[in-house]
């Protein structure tokens, strides 16, 4: 009974190898269409500044994780802890740091994200543009109104109607403060 069983095993082994691999997922990376990366720091400033302290999205277990000079910190090897938390200002956010919160950003809602870059859906279809308007229950409460220079940054690099590396990088300095 034993020999049978192991022969019919045999049989069938060739055939479960050939199924295991047509059904091997592809390794291939995801690509998503995101906003431009060049006109990114002014905004992921602003989401730091209002958004990125520790008791917000600045902490570890949110779905929505900022990194920068006003909370959480992203250490490689080659950061020394005691350049960015030296005084009583954090040091700016490191180069890594703004990649890091680029790819929190566009890969929040990676499907929408696309549908709005091509034209197919509107920004307010976002999350993050939502919450910080509380068109949807925010746990940080209302941050900015629709049509105000800190929705606009945001809307404005969301929507990206110009050419990369060309936003105009106004209304997010006005919500930052900056002249």
């Amino acid at each position: 009974m034993k020999r049978k069983a192991l022969l019919w095993c045999a049989a069938l082994l060739p055939a479960g190898l050939l199924l295991a691999a047509a059904c091997k997922p592809s390794l291939e990376p995801n690509t998503i269409e995101c906003p431009p990366f060049e006109d990114f720091k002014s905004v992921s400033l602003l989401l730091e500044q209002r958004c990125g302290t520790l008791d917000c999205h600045g902490n570890d277990g949110r779905p929505l994780r900022l990194y920068g000079q006003y909370g959480l910190r992203f250490l490689t090897d080659d950061d020394d802890p005691d350049v960015l938390f030296s005084g009583n200002l954090a040091a700016p956010t490191t180069p890594t740091e703004l990649e890091r919160n680029y790819f929190a950003v566009c890969g929040l809602e990676p499907e929408k994200m696309v549908m709005v870059q091509n034209g197919e859906a509107g920004p307010e279809s976002l999350t993050m543009v939502r919450k910080p308007r509380l068109a949807e229950k925010h746990k940080g409460g209302r941050i900015w109104d629709q049509g105000k220079a800190e929705d606009d940054c945001l809307v404005n690099w969301i929507v990206a109607d110009y050419e990369p590396g060309a936003m105009d990088p106004g209304d997010c300095n006005d919500a930052l403060g900056v002249e």
